[in-house]
């Protein structure tokens, strides 16, 4: 992002009225994210939305509407419940195994979730919490099960697969609705590892599925993430896709498969007091020091500081989640009442955490957007 950006979208921002920490998105910059995600995704694929990573429900419309998708993942109770109730027919993949409490409660306020939701199952144990559950309130659960491919982050390795799936076939009240195996390890590792290890996930993935037996060519096979989603293809064991993060680039997304995509995030916060010449705390005698330090509205974000330009975090007095200190160069324009810019590191837990999602369209806010429950 050059300086020259990110001044216009301060100065945008500050005339549209920005007085507390916001969210912004690039909405031109989504726009073509949400292309070379497209272009770069196998078209025999199915596409699913990740909604942790992008929780604000215009947002998530916004990008289905550039996007078809099969549906969402979801990882929480709260946005689950927020999500069924807003959109009746949307199919939710659960991200990750929620306690059978949970999944209780969502079906006592949600009853339609028993037809809308795969209850993600990581092992025996939870798909007999699961299988008690159905049968206590008689109603037809779709099941997931989570593979370990590799990440050994819990699931199930094929053996499990195998006596899972007979267990599912078995009992009245469940369905099978098909496997969700995640590999975020793959983009991490050292090139030297990446190779055997991709070979080693695919293998993996293809057992699992095969445990299942023939015949179950209806079933949604989930993989993938935003740094992989594009190295799957129609040809292999998987059906459809899931990224999220990738399409907004939080700086934990720049890698090498991400190149085509730009950067479309950004935390927006008043600037509170501007400070040149800012003396240390307790050395006072030293006098005058040639930097300026400005003090910002909240703070200790998962981001980093973008503009004004050359600005960072200062050592000197740490970080703060109330007006957190920046220290840049003495020679600064910043004024009170401007706004500054920071780069979060990723986008799940952080949007949800100011409410308001500000979209913005060349150099206008021209959507207001609300965020959905973490």
């Amino acid at each position: 992002m050059s300086d020259n950006y990110l001044r216009q979208l301060s100065d945008t921002l500050k005339r549209h009225g920005v007085d507390k920490p916001v969210a912004v998105v690039d909405l031109d910059r989504l726009d073509a994210n949400c292309a070379a995600a497209t272009k770069g995704a196998d078209q025999g694929l199915d596409y699913r939305l990740v909604a942790k990573s992008l929780p604000c429900l215009p947002l998530l419309d916004h990008i289905r509407s550039k996007i078809p998708t099969s549906g969402l993942m979801t990882f929480s109770e709260p946005m689950l419940l927020a999500l069924l109730a807003a959109e009746p027919e949307i199919d939710h993949l659960l991200g990750k195994p929620l306690p059978v409490t949970s999944a209780a409660r969502v079906l006592q306020v949600q009853p339609d979730a028993a037809r809308r939701v795969q209850w993600l199952i990581d092992t025996p144990v939870r798909l007999a919490e699961y299988l008690d559950l159905a049968e206590r309130i008689e109603s037809t659960l779709r099941l997931s099960l989570e593979l370990d491919i590799g990440l050994h982050r819990g699931g199930m390795t094929p053996d499990q697969v195998a006596q899972a799936g007979k267990m599912i076939d078995t009992h009245p009240h469940v369905v099978l609705s098909g496997v969700m195996g995640y590999e975020a390890h793959l983009a991490k590792l050292p090139s030297m590892l990446r190779g055997a290890a991709a070979r080693s996930c695919t293998e993996a993935y293809r057992r699992s599925v095969e445990a299942l037996g023939a015949g179950r060519g209806d079933l949604c096979l989930n993989t993938g993430g935003s740094l992989t989603f594009q190295s799957y293809m129609a040809s292999g064991s998987a059906t459809e896709v899931a990224f999220g993060s990738v399409l907004v680039k939080p700086s934990d997304f720049d890698h090498a498969t991400t190149q085509a995509f730009s950067p479309a995030l950004l935390l927006a916060t008043p600037i509170l007091k501007v400070m040149p010449g800012n003396r240390l705390p307790g050395l006072d005698f030293l006098g005058p020091r040639r930097r300026t330090d400005i003090a910002v509205f909240g703070g200790h974000y998962l981001a980093e500081p973008a503009y004004p330009e050359k600005f960072k975090y200062s050592g000197i007095f740490g970080r703060s989640s109330n007006q957190e200190v920046w220290t840049g160069p003495k020679a600064t324009q910043a004024q009170p009442g401007d706004i500054a810019l920071l780069r979060p590191s990723q986008s799940e837990a952080v949007l949800n955490q100011f409410g308001l999602l500000l979209g913005i369209h060349g150099n206008e806010v021209v959507h207001e957007w609300g965020c959905l429950p973490n």
